[in-house]
């Protein structure tokens, strides 16, 4: 079974050391959780900010497309997060880019692991020596070759150069222009070694997009808090010192607007009845409001279309502001016909047709 292996890195110019960095599996996985851990707490914090958020501007979440949003999101972005760190940490880069771990002014992965080991690249430019089980092998002599002398297992490299398997006990010092680095391999051993300076958040900061588009989406699971009713919401409309006709006139604005109920009584009646009209309801009101008693007291609908005990009934389930006192007073009532369209030629004849039928049924069961 093969040993695990860990290989340090020490970036040296002019002779002093700038920084060290360990490469090994365990690393790896360390760094996977920590980002993984630090975008899931960011997706939580934002959910939470986002939701004290939507309760200050008066907004009521509707929490389980709001959880479900969120925790697709935060796994997501978690999950993308710790892929990009894991395959980060898995490679030495040197070059000019930010993220890079060495300055250089050759770009390439001096050191990654591969499914066979971890490699070394050596391309034309570099010298240096490498020690190991063998005798030392000069670094220009490989990288001008393009092969890693009787090594099994070489492969062409970058830059028409080689990648050196480094196996345990291996030491190598690749030197190009001012830099140095001394690379190391030595068993996997001691606890894993700790992220560098800020590696993590930097595929943290790549989370803020879909953390955002999160938050955005979020107004579509949030809607408005319903008002509290209060004392003056309870307050009738009519005022205490209204006088009889100011009350009156409330009375009538009241029933017009429930005048529409009156639709209904037309439906089993003849075409000929399906026109406006008027209708005086009578009506003996408490202080209340309450409906005391209730009756037609007047209307120009004739003997053929009686429609009188149907408006009698669908009145007694109005209902009116509170009054300063005791009202009983006939309210004059328009009454329109219903929205749906007239029937012409054959279907008309056949709406009177069922209606008639319908009023006789009525008439026989009453019978």
């Amino acid at each position: 079974m093969k040993q695990s292996q860990s290989i340090e890195i020490a970036y040296l110019i002019n002779g002093e050391v700038v920084s060290v960095r360990r490469l090994s599996k365990r690393s790896e996985w360390r760094n996977a959780l920590a980002a993984f851990g630090m975008v899931a707490l960011m997706s939580a914090a934002t959910a939470a900010i986002v939701a004290t958020a939507m309760l200050v501007a008066h907004r009521v979440l509707f929490l389980p497309t709001y959880l479900g949003l969120w925790a697709a999101v935060g796994l997501g972005a978690a999950a993308l997060a710790s892929t990009r760190a894991a395959h980060r940490a898995r490679s030495y880069n040197i070059g000019a880019a930010i993220d890079d771990d060495a300055f250089s002014a050759l770009a390439l992965p001096l050191v990654r692991r591969t499914p066979a080991g971890y490699r070394l690249a050596l391309v034309h430019g570099f010298t240096g020596r490498i020690d190991g089980d063998r005798a030392p092998l000069a670094v220009e002599g490989l990288a001008r070759a393009g092969r890693s002398g009787d090594r099994p297992g070489d492969g062409e490299g970058e830059g028409g150069g080689t990648d050196l398997p480094l196996e345990i006990g291996m030491r190598a010092e690749v030197m190009f222009g001012p830099a140095t680095f001394v690379v190391r391999a030595f068993p996997d051993v001691g606890p894993a070694p700790a992220p560098p300076v800020g590696f993590v958040r930097r595929f943290a900061r790549r989370a803020f997009l879909p953390l955002e588009l999160a938050a955005l989406a979020s107004i579509f699971c949030a809607v408005p808090v319903g008002a509290q009713i209060g004392d003056g919401d309870m307050k009738s409309a009519i005022s205490a010192r209204a006088t009889p006709w100011e009350i009156e006139k409330a009375l009538r604005a009241e029933a017009q607007t429930q005048a529409r109920s009156l639709h209904q009584c037309f439906d089993v009646l003849p075409i000929s009845c399906q026109h406006s009209g008027y209708v005086g309801v009578g009506v003996s009101l408490s202080r209340e409001g309450e409906m005391r008693d209730h009756w037609i007291a007047r209307s120009t609908y004739s003997a053929d279309c009686p429609v009188e005990q149907c408006m009698s009934d669908v009145v007694s389930t109005w209902f009116f502001e509170p009054l300063p006192e005791s009202m009983r007073v006939i309210l004059p009532v328009q009454v329109l016909r219903t929205d749906k369209p007239l029937p012409y030629g054959q279907a008309r004849a056949a709406a009177d047709l069922q209606r008639t039928t319908e009023r006789q049924k009525v008439a026989s069961s009453v019978n």
